[in-house]
């Protein structure tokens, strides 16, 4: 049998699950001096509710353990709330019976309702001289004294009929003594609740006034008071500790070891004579055959009471972790001890609930593959994995894919559940997927080779961890050339699969232009030996501009593949796709600019093109778009008054050859684009006032935070308007400055500067992406025909300076940087994203040159100017920001 099969039959195996079906009604049962009710996994419980006689009250996290409550769910979604038979809220039924009511608000899934739903449970059980319960979230004891009936609650429930004695004092120890009143301990979180024969005192863990104490080699937790009772003659002292372990459990092999001290010094004061000692699980007593079943083992030895629990017991149960992208399995199980002594005449039972969880264990899953190649498809079988994993996608090749989709690309994902509650999952995928790398090693066999990657996430935290494998098999076929595309926000995206043809005999055609070395060093794109990647932006050449419409503009690229050798031709794709582009831009100062991409169906030049004013020619224009500025007051511009706006409109126009001028007719055009402007006549703009004190400084303690930093884009160069994440793409004429602005958010700290790092241009948002042009290098411009630093002073935006950088590109001169020779290389439209890393400085670091940088003026050498930027290595990486902004479409 190989490690596949035998690491699989050991965690099904282990891996087995006792608990009863979760639904049927919510179940209530006694155990001991606590009471515990299960809901059903079909149930979603929204509330939970302590009731008594006289109020309803909802339980915070807070308030259950101040109030003596407990609740947990399972792996399998059920609930368990527990309560103290000395909770806030319990009802004493005589000396020995007490009723515990809950009330759950529910959700139930099949009736898509909501129901709220009561639950009582009364139970019966004798006390003795002291009571100890360590749950997972509080601690509590109960002792019998002869004390006046003062009853305590997070809430003034009861009117209390006092005696004359009164409780005066509460003396907790830290260890040392601190005297609170009953409300004071209340507003803290502890409990206190005394009736003629019992006080009890809860507390929740680490809190101000338990302290921690090593016994026997054990972190325990101590809750220790006194209370004092007064009138104007007597006073009654009643003495009361709670101590429950923190540490105590240790994993050797796969055996679970739990030590727990016999002799618990600040609960003794003289010798004890320990009378029973039970072990139980979730709160359950068993009995010795139910122990000896499980393999559990209790010893005493001088010292210590020592449990010992096979890991993969019954009655817990495995969780899935992810550690550093791998998968890890831990096992949890909440073992019960309860020690009963005697002290002279009085008698303790002391009872702990001590959940463990054993250390991550990596489980690495395997593959075994099942793949037929006469099937024509990749077949494995991926697994084990417990219940809480969720196979979220698979990565083909370089494409995340999520598991709804992975049936559109005809792909078979199939789950696989056994009975001992793990799972598997089983995928097959056609050897025709794009991103299946294939070599031809003979004339008639065909190596398919496949990278895939598993995305992964545990439930409840949603968690992820991945797991990569490389699929690889050889079957006798030919495959053909294939080209598909896609539709993007301002491109395509288009996908050759190159088949069994070498690349060298395959030749690729976009529009009119046949791809060589030269031109795809124009596009953005990827490629290996089976595939190639373009993404053409919509306006470049290639790119054939059908119509221009109100849902934008409408593109097609035609694909054509052929053989060299033998002039095969193989699939001609044609992709039509529509672009929401805008063309125009309206500015506050009444300038107008459009960007007009020339049309397959209408034979003229751009140049050819006017406003109403057919002087108004455009300001630029190159064979495949034209460029207009213009004034709303100029070049034959209409104005209109609706409401209150203003609609500014012109047209451009292309006309055929000008009519004789005996002719009283004006030529129709044969082409026709409206531009219209809409300004608000009557607006109120709001301005925000800083009031700063000149009486004293502040003072701002050493801390961590976080400050954010942003990039945006201002629409002119007196940076008042910015573009907005909804505006990109936009779209720029290669000659027009770019304003950028890099700003601290939300901080009003003056002793705090941003700095410029360095600034840079790519294609994508990758930053690490080629090419590459620096903007901005340690501070400086690159050129400073190229970038130029612009100065920040104060209005009524910017009211520390010092919390903001601008700086201007032009990015003429930054695409000339990667042109090449060619006419058509010259006409290509940029994709481009602006990245910047910003330093966070301190403007007293100015002495050790951290927030300043000297920059040479290179057209006055005597001219010295000032940066804030990183000098050293000193900063750390928390002190960098790295911001970007993007895509601008550059014609």
């Amino acid at each position: 049998m190989g490690c596949f099969e035998t690491g699989a039959l050991w965690l099904m195996t282990t891996l087995i699950s006792t608990f009863a079906d979760a639904f049927g009604e919510i179940q209530a049962e006694c155990l001991g001096n606590r009471v515990q009710f299960t809901l059903p996994g079909s149930l979603s419980l929204l509330e939970v509710y302590a009731v008594n006689n006289t109020q309803t009250v909802l339980l915070t996290p807070f308030l259950a353990a101040q109030c003596g409550y407990t609740q947990k769910s399972d792996p399998w979604g059920n609930m368990i709330v527990s309560a103290s038979l000395q909770s806030c809220f319990a009802e004493k039924q005589g000396e020995k019976k007490t009723n515990v009511a809950m009330q759950f608000k529910l959700y139930k899934f099949s009736m898509l309702s909501e129901k709220v739903h009561e639950v009582s449970k009364s139970c019966s059980y004798t006390m003795t001289s002291r009571e100890i319960l360590c749950e997972t979230n509080f601690m509590e004891v109960s002792v019998r004294n002869a004390i006046p009936d003062v009853k305590a609650a997070p809430v003034k429930q009861w009117s209390i009929d006092m005696p004359n004695l009164k409780l005066w004092r509460i003396i907790l120890f830290t260890p040392e003594e601190r005297a609170f009143d009953k409300e004071t301990i209340e507003q803290k979180g502890y409990s206190l609740n005394s009736s003629p024969t019992r006080l009890v005192m809860r507390s929740p863990y680490n809190m101000a006034e338990t302290y921690a104490q090593r016994i026997e080699d054990i972190d325990m937790m101590v809750f220790k008071s006194v209370v004092l009772f007064r009138d104007r003659w007597m006073m009654t002292i009643v003495e009361s500790a709670a101590v429950c372990p923190t540490s105590g459990a240790s994993v050797e092999g796969d055996m679970i070891y739990w030590r727990l001290p016999l002799r618990i010094t600040p609960l003794v004061s003289s010798e004890l004579e320990i009378l029973e000692v039970h072990m139980g699980v979730n709160g359950r007593r068993l009995t010795p055959n139910e122990m000896a079943s499980r393999s559990y083992s209790m010893t005493l030895t001088e010292s210590h009471v020592v449990v010992e629990i096979p890991i993969g017991a019954p009655d817990g149960y495995f969780k899935s972790h992810t550690l550093k992208d791998q998968y890890h399995i831990s096992y949890t199980i909440e073992p019960m001890l309860e020690l009963l002594w005697q002290e002279g005449v009085d008698k303790t039972k002391y009872r702990v609930l001590f959940p463990i969880t054993t250390p991550l264990t990596p489980w690495p899953p395997q593959i075994a593959d099942k793949t037929e190649p006469n099937q024509k498809m990749f077949d494995v079988f991926l697994g084990y994995f417990l219940p809480d994993v969720e196979l979220l996608s698979v990565t083909i090749g370089s494409e995340l894919i999520t598991v709804p989709e992975l049936m559109f690309k005809g792909i078979i994902l199939q789950e696989h559940s056994f009975p001992n509650d793990t799972k598997a999952f089983s995928l097959q995928i056609p050897f025709s997927e794009p991103h299946v790398q294939i070599k031809k090693v003979h004339l008639d066999k065909t190596t398919y080779t496949l990278p895939v990657v598993f995305g992964f996430t545990v439930l409840p935290d949603h968690s992820s961890f991945s797991h990569s494998a490389e699929l690889e098999t050889s079957v006798t076929d030919t495959v053909l050339p294939k080209a598909e595309g896609n539709c993007h926000q301002d491109h395509f995206d288009i996908h050759v699969a190159f088949g069994s043809v070498p690349t060298s005999d395959l030749k690729i055609t976009l529009g009119q232009t046949e791809l060589n070395e030269e031109i795809l060093q124009q596009f953005e794109h990827h490629s290996n030996k089976t595939h190639l990647t373009i993404i053409v932006p919509f306006l470049s050449p290639v790119v054939a501009l059908e119509s221009i419409q109100l849902a934008g503009i409408e593109g097609r690229i035609d694909v054509k593949m052929y053989n060299s050798l033998n002039n095969w031709k193989f699939n001609d794709v044609s992709l039509t796709c529509t672009f929401l582009v805008k063309l125009s831009e309206c500015f506050p100062n009444g300038t107008v600019t459009v960007v007009l991409p020339k049309l397959e169906s209408v034979q003229y030049l751009p140049s050819e093109l006017s406003l109403r004013d057919p002087t108004c020619k455009p300001y630029y224009n190159e064979d495949h778009f034209a460029y207009f500025r213009f004034d709303v007051t100029s070049c034959g511009t209409t104005r209109k008054f609706v409401e209150d706006t203003m609609i500014y409109e012109n047209e451009i126009t292309w006309k055929t050859d000008p009519l004789p001028q005996t002719s009283e007719l004006e030529p129709e055009p044969v082409y026709r684009f409206v531009v219209s402007c809409v300004y608000v006549a009557n607006a109120t703009e709001s301005m925000i006032f800083h009031a700063v004190s000149h009486f004293k400084e502040p003072h701002a303690d050493v801390g961590k935070g976080e400050l954010s930093v942003s990039l945006r884009l201002s629409q002119d160069m007196v940076y008042k308007l910015f573009y907005h994440d909804g505006d990109y793409p936009l779209l720029k004429f290669l000659k027009q400055p770019l304003y950028f602005e890099v700003g601290m958010d939300h901080s009003r700290d003056s002793k705090m500067a941003v700095g410029l790092e360095n600034c840079w241009a790519t294609l994508t948002k990758d930053k690490e992406s080629k090419p590459r042009w620096d903007l901005i290098v340690d501070g400086c411009p690159k050129g400073p025909e190229q970038t130029k630093i612009r100065p920040v002073i104060a209005d009524d935006r910017v009211n520390i300076p010092d919390h903001f950088k601008r700086f201007e590109v032009k990015m003429l001169d930054f695409t000339k940087t990667d042109r090449s020779s060619t006419d058509d290389a010259a006409t290509t439209m940029r994709r481009v994203f602006i990245h910047c890393d910003v330093l966070i400085c301190h403007t007293e670091n100015t002495a050790d040159g951290h927030c300043y940088k000297q920059c040479m003026n290179p057209h006055n050498p005597q001219q010295i100017s000032s940066s804030r930027v990183r000098r050293n290595s000193r900063f750390s990486e928390e002190d960098r920001r790295h911001v970007f902004v993007g895509p601008i479409l550059l014609i």
